[in-house]
């Protein structure tokens, strides 16, 4: 969202001031309006233009259109030399935003790239960190999704020993319930431990990789 304006003399960024920005499909509606007339601005309302339609897309979680706006922005912010808009830092805002659209997108490795290169940058930034954190924990490897498979597999055996357990055991076979419910017990146990187990043992690996690469970012930036 534009928090403040400067003052421009064009007739088109009269206009877009006027804007209720609060209301981020007026930004959007303003921006494809005049989107032909954008390259006739002056610098600076370009570059107000183009990031108040950035956060309105993402604001109305259009995240495929963003992330073409996300790439000028950063490319804006490089090959121009232009590191804040409105008094944001625009390259790390465009990045952390287009590293959460592939989020949403659902293209994680994507995401988590961006992720680590922000953390490169600002260790420190809790922000980075967390969105690698939920990277990495829906990406998850082979092992885990075995453990989750084997543990889900054994829930089910549970249920269907229960069918098995009152529908024949116990009218037919009256001395072996007791033995047969311990069996459920214990697969039912073991499908259990083997769900909680896989995911802490994938959450903590998450945490000790995440601790150590941001302590790897604190040491390359100190050592410049």
């Amino acid at each position: 969202m534009i928090k403040k304006t400067h003052i421009q003399s064009s007739k088109v960024f009269r206009q877009f001031k006027e804007l209720d920005k609060e209301e981020p499909r007026n930004v959007v509606k303003f921006f494809k309006l005049y989107e032909l007339s954008l390259d006739q601005l002056e610098f600076n309302e370009q570059n107000h233009l183009l990031a108040a339609y950035g956060d309105a897309l993402f604001k109305l979680r259009q995240y495929k259109p963003y992330l073409k706006i996300a790439d000028r922005l950063i490319e804006l912010s490089i090959l121009q030399n232009v590191r804040f808009v409105q008094g944001e830092d625009i390259y790390h805002k465009s990045l952390y935003q287009k590293s959460l659209a592939y989020f949403h997108l659902h293209d994680y490795r994507a995401a988590q790239h961006i992720a680590c290169e922000l953390i490169k940058m600002s260790p420190e930034h809790q922000s980075y960190q967390n969105l690698l954190r939920r990277c990495m924990v829906r990406e998850r490897p082979e092992w885990v999704k075995q453990l989750l498979f084997t543990g889900a597999a054994m829930y089910f055996l549970s249920v269907l020993l229960v069918v098995v357990e009152f529908a024949v055991v116990a009218k037919h076979y009256e001395d072996y319930q007791q033995n047969m419910e311990w069996v459920r017990m214990g697969v039912f146990s073991f499908g259990l431990l083997t769900l909680i187990g896989g995911e802490l043992a994938h959450h903590l690996k998450i945490r000790k990789i995440i601790r150590r690469y941001v302590t790897q970012a604190q040491r390359n930036r100190n050592k410049k």
